[in-house]
């Protein structure tokens, strides 16, 4: 039997689609309980959940959201599903970077474990009517990801082929070919979303950087509604983009919420879902908020 592409069905009926979690198991746990659902991750209605992916890093209970969130995946039926997002390829690809620590404090089977299950998921899931992706839905990218079973094998092959193209290129500055590994990588691309050449240097996360993201979303015109994370938007700010949803709301970031001083354990911060086809965000908190197009 073939294996599986990085493009794979979508499950039917109503789902939940939950943004990035990254550690926060005890949010998580709120989410589910205000969507509604058992503390195994079934729900009344038969209901199931699909997470946008960066499950870990940054949060205190990294093992713990993995651990529940894979059970939920392998689960018969499946009670999840998972795209693959920049923080769990960036565990892939054993790449230290700040925030996952955790993992490579692991001992040596539970790091095979981890890495077993994010090599298993998907960069994309899809149905006639919704479609969910981490970062950036891109047509080009996603008909790479069709033809291809194995995430790792795909950066890896179209980063070397890059990188060749970069160096036979005299004229090609360090910018543009960081731009070029950013953008022609369909991993990297559908993960972490475009970018494009800053008109001025800007200083982010202790760093002097000269690109900057692309609000792709913009340009978003086609009828079937794409749900994606990424990109931390903070509660207030537009979340909904025509057929286009970020259900990231920064939740990611509630570990600088606890380490400010002062702090009183009421965060700005948010994990939320996408409930379809109810088109409506709920949050961890049981707030609601109703989107259309």
């Amino acid at each position: 039997m073939a294996k599986s592409t990085l493009v794979r069905p979508l499950i039917p009926g109503a789902v939940d689609i939950i943004g990035d979690v990254h550690g926060e198991f005890e949010a998580l746990q709120d989410l589910l309980r205000c969507l509604g659902y058992s503390n195994d991750g079934q729900h009344p209605q038969g209901r199931r959940i699909v997470f946008v992916g960066d499950l870990t890093d940054r949060g205190p209970e990294n093992v713990a959201v993995v651990d529940f969130v894979q059970a939920l995946v392998v689960a018969d039926p499946p009670r999840a599903q998972v795209t693959l997002g920049n923080h769990d390829l960036n565990i892939l690809l054993g790449r230290k970077r700040e925030g996952n620590d955790w993992f490579f404090e692991e001992s040596e089977n539970q790091q095979e474990r981890i890495l077993e299950f994010f090599r298993s998921l998907p960069l994309v899931v899809e149905r006639p009517d919704l479609r969910v992706v981490h970062a950036c839905w891109d047509w080009e990218m996603i008909d790479f990801a069709r033809r291809a079973n194995d995430v790792v094998t795909l950066y890896r092959n179209c980063a070397d082929r890059i990188k060749s193209e970069n160096e036979s290129d005299p004229a090609l500055d360090a910018i543009d070919g960081r731009l070029r590994l950013q953008n022609r990588n369909p991993v990297k691309l559908l993960t972490s979303g475009p970018e494009r050449r800053a008109s001025v240097a800007f200083e982010k996360g202790g760093k002097v950087r000269n690109e900057e993201r692309v609000e792709w979303w913009a340009d978003y015109t086609d009828p079937v509604w794409c749900v994606f994370g990424h990109y931390a938007i903070p509660a207030g700010r537009p979340h909904i983009f025509r057929k286009a949803v970020c259900v990231d709301y920064g939740g990611g970031y509630r570990g600088l919420e606890r380490a400010a001083p002062g702090f009183t354990g009421k965060y700005t911060t948010r994990l939320g879902a996408a409930r379809f086809p109810e088109c409506n965000v709920i949050f961890d908190d049981g707030a609601t908020e109703p989107f259309h197009d």
